[in-house]
């Protein structure tokens, strides 16, 4: 692939090109780069969307790989450290009751069964070296666990959203309800005032005058009873006199 030069002309192999760019990448100062900002700068050299895709995939795989190398050979390490732990503390508490008791010296025995099976373990351990079907299957269980996660993550967003719309419901709920009450009393207030206003209510009496009304009504009651009592008796008195005169 050649790429002429707009301002001198001159033009480059593929590997002058790829010369260049290794060097101008490590001379520059480093940064991450959006993979739209590396598609536009590979197509100012000629280099097509559908080659760039391909080539991020193939670097996603290695890294992939990478990490699931790096992550097979920090397990293997681990156990073979604690492999190593457990060797250890056993056979010094077996040479310990060697030593405090009497007899021939025995614990030799197991620290050399149990040295020779350890040896392989810190072969197997210190090893970088991962069989392509160890690697498969680390891969796999690695996005697995990116997919639980992914949807663990879903499900706790989901959980939050549904949790705002429902304190959201409630506020307007809530809010509603203030309103109809304050609706429902204003309505009442007008309904009261327009009553009120179309029956005027008469002045209330003053309490001086009220009781000096009441003091004035009581005699007149009491004298118009007596009245009435007498003239029960008059005319009673009278229909006698005229019988007698019968």
């Amino acid at each position: 692939m050649a790429k002429p030069d707009k301002q001198s002309g001159r033009q480059y192999t593929e590997a002058e090109v790829r010369v260049i760019l290794e060097r101008a990448l490590r001379d520059a100062q480093t940064r991450d780069v959006g993979h739209d900002e590396l598609v536009a700068a590979a197509e100012e050299i000629g280099i097509s969307r559908a080659a760039i895709e391909a080539a991020s995939r193939d670097i996603e795989l290695v890294r992939g790989e990478e990490a699931a190398r790096a992550a097979i050979v920090a397990r293997r390490r681990k156990g073979f450290r604690s492999h190593l732990f457990s060797f250890v503390v056993v056979n010094a508490f077996l040479f310990a009751i060697n030593a405090l008791t009497p007899g021939p010296w025995w614990f030799f025995w197991p620290l050399l069964g149990w040295g020779l099976g350890l040896a392989f373990h810190a072969r197997a351990a210190l090893s970088s070296d991962v069989s392509p079907r160890r690697l498969r299957r680390e891969i796999e269980r690695s996005a697995e666990r990116a997919r639980r996660e992914e949807l663990r993550r879903l499900k706790e967003q989901r959980r939050a959203e549904s949790m705002e719309r429902k304190q959201r419901l409630e506020r307007s709920a809530e809010d509603f309800g203030h309103a109809v009450e304050e609706g429902v009393a204003t309505v009442l207030s007008r309904i009261a005032q327009e009553i009120r206003g179309s029956v005027p209510p008469g002045p209330a009496p003053a309490p001086a005058e009220d009781a000096a009304r009441r003091q004035r009504i009581a005699p007149l009651d009491a004298d118009d009873a007596e009245s009435e009592a007498l003239g029960e008796e008059e005319a009673e008195r009278a229909g006698r006199r005229a019988r007698g005169r019968r």
